[in-house]
């Protein structure tokens, strides 16, 4: 067995440099989610795919789904890295930090979404390049708001930040949320709309994350489990009812006749009502009185300045 003091320097630089050794920074060991704060974070976005099922549905007017795939811990370069040379990548910025997240849309699905924005069947035909024009940026952006109004409400209960989109980048390279070394979460999640099945992204930096991360446990989740589900299901409510359609009708006054009278009414006659010129009109919803208002004109248009809403048991008496 040779001396260790007998290996010359050119010998241990050369057995260093054969050897598979990878530095590691124990630093980073500190600045890691745990299993179950990964479980958490993804649990939060499956109420935000939930919810961005029905914001791009309605944007895209085709029936889209949007589900959680994984939670992710891995470091900013090894993110980079998974991208192709080309992608569609929005760059959300937390307001009031320095600090950004970023989106990535695959260009078959970011083009595929601008082209039914525009009134097109949500195909892409040029294959051969991704760059994104000004005006294709600012319809996408619409898109990327979808997302973020949705993030904010997912994560209402457990981060506040508010999020607002800055730039759109087509070359990862160009990106730098955070140095290549940094700790990020991507979260990953499949986008099937028509013949279109692809994933999106979101890349968010440890850093972001690290004021909240105390709140990022199962019994936070276990409490505020029961509250999204319940906010979930109003949402989907109000979502629904604020699209329906009712009679709106305003009563000028009512008449008693006979039948005799009835057929013997002719041009220019006058029916008597049983409303006095300065008494406010009945507005009734569904045949029901909601409002009082008296009549005027908008516009050379005619029209109902609401005075009173009708409550109770003055429902019926009109």
């Amino acid at each position: 067995m040779a001396d260790r003091n007998s290996i010359s320097h050119e010998e241990l630089t050369e057995a260093n440099r054969t050897a598979n050794v990878k530095v590691y920074d124990f630093k980073r060991a500190q600045k890691r989610l745990s299993t179950e704060q990964l479980r958490v974070l993804k649990k939060i976005h499956e109420s935000f795919a939930y919810r961005l099922s029905s914001t791009f549905s309605t944007l895209l007017r085709t029936i889209t789904q949007v589900d959680v795939v994984s939670a992710e811990q891995v470091t900013y370069e090894d993110f980079i890295q998974t991208l192709p040379g080309s992608t569609v990548l929005a760059v959300l910025e937390a307001a009031g930090q320095e600090k950004r997240l970023a989106l990535n849309f695959p260009p078959r699905m970011a083009f595929a979404m601008i082209d039914l924005l525009l009134g097109g069947k949500g195909t892409w035909e040029n294959t051969e390049t991704s760059t994104i024009t000004p005006i294709e940026t600012n319809v996408l952006k619409r898109v990327v708001e979808g997302v973020i109004q949705n993030l904010h409400k997912a994560w209402a209960d457990i981060l506040t930040l508010r999020l607002k989109s800055t730039s759109v980048e087509t070359n990862p390279q160009f990106l730098q949320l955070v140095d290549p070394s940094d700790p990020v979460v991507v979260m990953t999640f499949t986008v099937s709309f028509g013949e279109m099945l692809e994933r999106m992204q979101l890349c968010m930096p440890y850093a972001l994350l690290e004021p909240f991360i105390l709140k990022l446990s199962a019994h936070n989740l276990l409490v505020q489990s029961q509250e999204v589900k319940n906010n979930l299901d109003n949402d989907f409510i109000q979502e629904r009812i604020e699209h329906l359609t009712v009679p709106v009708r305003v009563e000028l006054g009512r008449a008693a006749i006979s039948i005799e009278e009835f057929l013997g009414l002719s041009v220019n006659d006058v029916i008597q009502l049983d409303q006095l010129v300065d008494e406010p009109l009945s507005v009734k919803i569904n045949e029901e009185t909601k409002f009082l208002a008296f009549p005027g004109t908008k516009k050379s248009r005619m029209a109902i300045k609401i005075e009173q809403v009708v409550e109770g048991e003055e429902k019926n008496e009109r």
